[in-house]
């Protein structure tokens, strides 16, 4: 393991560690022992329906890849996900064995940075819709996701482009003599064309962003129950808001598993609602739990892959 590893898996330790100093193990316990087993149970299947709803999703971006094969390797996905640092580590695990499907050489890369592209849009404009709807000490995130929302849209239709396109080949063409400029721009010239690709069936990109759409509602929904056992009173927008606020932070790519980061995003952001420090905690403790049950069932999903070979 390189050094990179390890120092992520130092900061999730710290930050984890910082936070649960600060937390008695036994209120976060006791506010745990409130929520029944049939209330984590829903909630367990609330995740499975997400997970194959997103597996739906990037198959709706690229039909031509087999469905059954697109839901085992995002099963497979959530396990490198987990293990590996960011979840962005399990789209490129998806990326490399979707690869022996594809039809060009980065369609399968193409294919999943956009259905990303989409799920990410969907939900900064959630979090956009949440922040507005609450008061002003809110507005100033929300002007900063719909700054992103708007990026993410006019970065999608620019790649679109047929000139951008053009541009993306001549930049190849010049950092030949440099690797990875030139690897960087084939990428995202062969993005562009599947985007360009994708973009002439409208249809499709539309039922994909309704599938993310259902997708973070599933999410929020999930929260809703879980927070609302645990004693959590906050409104819909609330919700929104807290979701997308740890999903954004879910993406960045310098912790295991989440771990540290997942448990100080709702600490902080349920603090301004007035939620305590234990009730967050063993809110975020019990997603976490979701997040290593999907890991085990791409393991298992994994493990099979392997027998059949």
């Amino acid at each position: 393991m390189n050094l990179r590893f390890w120092l992520k898996l130092v900061l999730s330790t710290c930050l984890l560690g910082w936070l649960l100093q600060r937390t008695p193990l036994g209120d976060v316990t006791a506010d745990l022992t409130r929520v029944g087993l049939g209330i984590f149970i829903a909630g367990a299947l609330l995740s499975l329906q997400c997970w194959i709803d997103a597996a739906i999703r990037l198959w709706v971006v690229a039909p031509e890849f087999p469905l059954t094969e697109v839901v085992r390797m995002s099963f497979i996905s959530q396990f490198y996900g987990t293990v590996l640092p960011g979840q962005l580590a399990g789209d490129v695990v998806k990326i490399w064995r979707l690869g022996r499907f594809q039809r060009f050489p980065g369609h399968a890369a193409a294919a999943t940075l956009i259905d990303r592209g989409i799920a990410t849009f969907a939900l900064f404009a959630i979090g956009a819709f949440a922040a507005f709807a609450l008061d002003t000490i809110h507005r100033s995130l929300g002007i900063v996701l719909v700054c992103a929302t708007f990026a993410i849209a006019i970065a999608g239709v620019m790649l679109s482009l047929a000139s951008v396109r053009d541009l993306l080949v001549r930049l190849a063409n010049i950092g030949s003599s440099r690797p990875w400029l030139a690897r960087l721009s084939e990428l995202l010239h062969r993005i562009a064309h599947a985007l360009h690709d994708a973009m002439r069936r409208p249809a499709r990109l539309m039922i994909c962003f309704i599938l993310a759409l259902v997708f973070h509602a599933i999410c929020i929904g999930n929260h809703m129950l879980i927070g609302h056992a645990l004693g959590i009173d906050i409104g819909l927008s609330a919700w929104c808001l807290v979701y997308a606020g740890v999903s954004v932070l879910m993406l960045l790519p310098i912790s295991i598993a989440g771990i540290g980061l997942r448990e100080g995003g709702y600490v902080g952001l349920l603090a301004l609602f007035g939620t305590s420090r234990e009730t967050a905690l063993a809110l975020s403790f019990t997603f976490l739990g979701y997040a290593l049950l999907g890991a085990l069932l791409g393991y298992v999903t994994e493990l099979m892959d392997y027998r059949d070979q």
